[in-house]
């Protein structure tokens, strides 16, 4: 996997398991149904997936999510956690996927107005 830089691809599936933990634990059930503002923290390990992997963001992004995922979903499966269903589950992750995205495209977006911004600012300096 060229461009994909191993410790911030680790950093972001720590921090994607951390979130995932955090926000899913404990879920008490008077909160079924209301918004979970906590999806938007998600946003952070997709960041940080195009913060370490300048060349493949968005690969290094789905890397991290599929190595983090299958042992968060199985540990909310376990005995141990509140869990609402397996079906529960998988559209909370799809939904961390499309926020986990949404960080790596914001990076790629500043990242790249800031070039065009050098770049004026070249044209005009000279």
């Amino acid at each position: 996997m060229k461009g994909i830089r191993w410790p911030g691809l680790i950093a972001c599936s720590v921090l994607y398991g951390a979130i995932y933990i955090a926000v899913r634990y404990p879920l008490p059930a008077d909160y079924v149904g209301h918004a979970q503002l906590g999806l938007l923290l998600f946003v952070l390990p997709g960041a940080l997936a195009a913060l370490t992997s300048k060349e493949a963001p968005l690969t290094a992004m789905v890397v991290a999510i599929a190595l983090a995922s299958p042992p968060c979903l199985l540990l909310m499966q376990s005995d141990r956690f509140n869990s609402l269903g397996l079906g529960q589950e998988i559209a909370f992750i799809t939904s961390a996927v499309f926020w986990c995205g949404s960080g790596t495209l914001l990076v790629m977006l500043w990242r790249t107005l800031m070039e065009i911004h050098q770049q004026q600012e070249r044209k005009g300096g000279l």
